[in-house]
């Protein structure tokens, strides 16, 4: 890698220069990217009705992203590239050691990053609250805090979710939903949402995405001490860890299809195993409902060739999950049906 004379004294070491030029490709690729995002987000999606957030707060949140991610990846990144000067070809001991942690530590920065972008306020409605905890008690589920965020200043989509550590949950509901959805149908979204933790998806996951990685950088211990590999894009002089990176990550390709392949089985097999737990409960008929209302809102498509969805959507397509949970239609629903309050009783 060619010094670069215009950063100063203190910035001049290897893994500087790496960290630069890894920012360097990830704002030029941001740049190009955003038209694309504004196309897509105040042409298309606005089409449809979907997009609610105004020019200002989609450049902030771009703005808030990239640094947040140039943060997080260069810090990442500094500890991989200080790996591998120090460890040498064992590298890849230290790598998966140093990959846990950082799982771990974004898993715990996670609810103060969604508060970077979102507003969340205390679920006020006492009747929806009660049924909640009291689902969530049922299954002893970790301390919990529930929030309602502001989805609605960007988007007219809508979701639901768990974050934090395994002692520490807060369950997070989009605004939307609750506008949507009847209270026993957002009970049932959060019941499939419960059927993940019950199950220990998460940990499952984030145990194949850990061994994806282990291979990732096992393999990578094969390339980055190839020197033909270097030679044949022009790096003869400086063979810079992070060239040889990207110069991989660019290759193998072929090997993350077949992988990407493999994690889509095992989670659309979890979302099918928390549709059926959801099921267990008694909420078949609320959560297919739900599931019908959020694919109506979002104009998702319902039914594809099952090799494409299999290898291209982690999640099930709504026929598919609407045919395992056994669901049978009484009722027309519709982009206009009409919520039932969720003061009821």
């Amino acid at each position: 890698m060619s010094r670069a004379v215009f950063l100063p004294k203190f910035m001049k070491g290897t893994i500087t220069h790496s960290l630069f030029f890894y920012t360097t490709i990830s704002l030029i690729s941001e740049l190009i990217d955003l038209p694309f995002s504004y196309y897509r987000e105040f042409v298309v999606e606005e089409k449809f009705g979907f997009n609610k957030q105004t020019l200002g707060l989609w450049l902030r949140d771009h703005i808030l992203a990239f640094s947040l991610n140039t943060v997080i990846v260069n810090v990442v990144l500094s500890g991989l590239l200080k790996i591998f000067e120090i460890y040498g070809e064992s590298f890849i001991i230290y790598t998966t050691g140093f990959l846990v942690v950082v799982s771990f530590a974004v898993q715990s920065l996670s609810p103060f990053i969604g508060r970077l972008f979102y507003k969340f306020t205390a679920l006020q409605d006492e009747n929806l609250k009660h049924q909640i905890e009291n689902l969530a008690s049922k299954f002893n589920f970790p301390k919990t805090n529930i929030f309602v965020i502001d989805g609605s200043t960007r988007s007219s989509h809508s979701n639901a979710y768990f974050v934090g550590l395994p002692w520490y949950k807060e369950i997070v509901i989009f605004d939307t939903l609750i506008e949507k959805q009847t209270t026993e149908g957002v009970v049932a979204v959060l019941g499939h949402e419960l059927g993940h933790w019950k199950l220990n998806h998460i940990p499952k996951l984030m145990l194949i995405q850990l061994l994806d990685f282990t291979q990732i950088f096992g393999l990578f211990g094969v390339f980055i001490y190839n020197k033909s590999l270097y030679s044949s894009f022009g790096f003869t002089d400086n063979q810079p860890a992070i060239v040889g990176l990207v110069l991989y990550w660019i290759i193998k390709e072929p090997i993350s299809t077949a992988t990407r392949f493999v994690t889509n089985i095992f989670s659309r097999k979890f979302e099918y195993q928390a549709d059926e737990f959801a099921k267990s409960l008694g909420y078949q008929d609320e959560l297919s409902k739900s599931l019908l209302k959020l694919d109506i809102n979002s104009s998702s498509v319902t039914n594809t060739d099952w090799l494409y969805s299999a290898y291209y959507n982690g999640h099930p397509l709504l026929s598919e999950r609407l045919s395992a949970l056994g669901y049978i239609s009484k009722e027309k629903i519709s982009r206009e049906t009409k919520s039932k309050p969720l003061k009821e009783d």
